[in-house]
């Protein structure tokens, strides 16, 4: 079985494209010095969000639809942060800007409600400790679809009215 998704090689993958110029980013609303790209690479929205220092991407949070939980949307949360940036809070930080960002991008729109959830295995204690503050206290004892390794899932449930 292939090992978990790990959202850092999405972070050197996006840093790429960013270089070539190939990936187009927006300021946000919530937080001018936060950009994401949104792309649909499954058919399916994918919310990219960074921090840049100069033109390094210095953290990333990814949020991707999957299948919905109590026929509510339902976003994967990874996020990422570059080697040279660690140790300094940027994990927690982006996570809670980006979600903060999602959550009031569809305050817009009709929907009132999505949940977030994060799959982290178990020796990931910087991820544990982000998502337990972020998403929920009391994870889930799971076994990751991907890789078969044992995980936990956090999941929060979003209302939109709050954002």
């Amino acid at each position: 079985m292939p090992a978990m998704t790990d959202p850092m090689a999405a972070l050197i993958s996006f840093q790429r494209e960013l270089k070539r110029g190939t990936l187009q980013i927006q300021p946000c609303e919530t937080d001018p010095n936060l950009f994401v790209h949104l792309d649909h690479p499954t058919g399916k929205p994918r919310f990219t969000y960074v921090r840049l220092e100069g033109k390094t991407v210095a953290s990333m949070a990814i949020f991707a639809l999957v299948e919905p939980i109590e026929r509510q949307q339902c976003f994967h949360m990874g996020y990422a942060v570059a080697e040279g940036f660690r140790h300094q809070g940027r994990g927690r930080e982006i996570a809670a800007a980006a979600l903060r960002e999602l959550a009031n991008g569809f305050s817009r729109t009709p929907i009132r409600t999505f949940y977030v959830e994060a799959v982290v295995g178990v020796g990931n204690e910087a991820s544990h400790k982000i998502a337990a503050k972020l998403l929920s206290g009391m994870p889930t004892p799971i076994t990751d679809e991907i890789s078969g390794e044992p995980a936990f899932q956090y999941l929060l449930k979003v209302d939109t009215r709050e954002a």
